[in-house]
């Protein structure tokens, strides 16, 4: 009897405590609630009011730095589907306390942070056919051993190199880097080819490796991270000893 008494009670003790790291308090709620009710009226105007800027677009989809830019934007950010899928939520099972983090909705499509809309992980067909137009364009200002690829991926300046991951098709990636005194348009330094790409939890933070012979080229790619986090960084190991970790100072459009 004593034995079927402890388990219960162990069984509460653990289901309250995680009831208690995914419950929202009154505030959060009421965010979320305020969020979902501007998405129903669609209202671009209140809902430019509930992002945080600059709020940072799939490459090489220049950032929404401002209230103004996401109402002439809108169309960019959210279809007719995310509108309706934020409209009709509800709040106990689509939308998670994930801490630190912020507020999760649907696996990550969008990130809360104190009540603001951080990050959108959402692709619409107008926001697909500005980046195509975009990489045509950029295909021209890079060195011509470079113009052959599917889409970009970053462009990164560090404390001692620029940067440039490419996705080639079919998952294959190709890291590129120059020293500073080198742009773009330049040959670049060192290429190397069959990248994978991991991803690190649900936050969207990923990063990128590239084997070079005894050398593996790292790069995190960091969404989620503290207010002192860059938004990446660049290391290099021999084997499993770290040669270099190099944060970013730029992203680069």
């Amino acid at each position: 009897m004593k034995t079927i008494f402890k388990t219960t009670l162990l069984c509460a003790i653990v289901f309250l405590s995680v009831t208690h790291v995914f419950a929202f308090d009154v505030k959060q709620n009421e965010q979320i609630i305020k969020i979902i009710n501007a998405f129903k009226a669609q209202d671009k105007v209140l809902i430019s009011t509930l992002i945080t800027y600059p709020l940072n677009r799939q490459t090489p989809a220049p950032a929404i730095n401002n209230q103004q830019e996401l109402v002439n934007r809108f169309d960019e950010v959210f279809d007719q589907n995310l509108i309706n899928l934020i409209a009709n939520s509800d709040i106990d099972n689509d939308w998670k306390a994930k801490g630190w983090r912020g507020i999760m909705f649907l696996n990550g499509k969008l990130w809360l942070d104190g009540g603001k809309i951080r990050s959108i992980n959402h692709q619409t067909v107008n926001q697909a056919n500005l980046k195509q137009t975009i990489v045509e364009q950029q295909k021209l200002t890079l060195h011509e051993s470079l113009r052959n690829y599917k889409q970009p991926i970053l462009q990164w300046e560090t404390t001692k190199f620029r940067v440039r991951i490419d996705d080639l098709g079919q998952q294959k990636f190709r890291y590129a880097s120059w020293s500073l005194d080198k742009s773009f348009s330049d040959k670049p330094d060192l290429v190397l080819l069959n990248g994978k790409q991991d991803f690190d939890g649900s936050g969207g933070n990923h990063y990128y490796t590239f084997i070079n012979g005894k050398y593996t080229y790292r790069c995190d790619v960091i969404v989620i991270g503290t207010s002192k986090s860059p938004a990446g960084r660049l290391s290099v190991l021999k084997d499993q000893l770290v040669l270099l970790t190099d944060d970013v100072v730029e992203v680069l459009k």
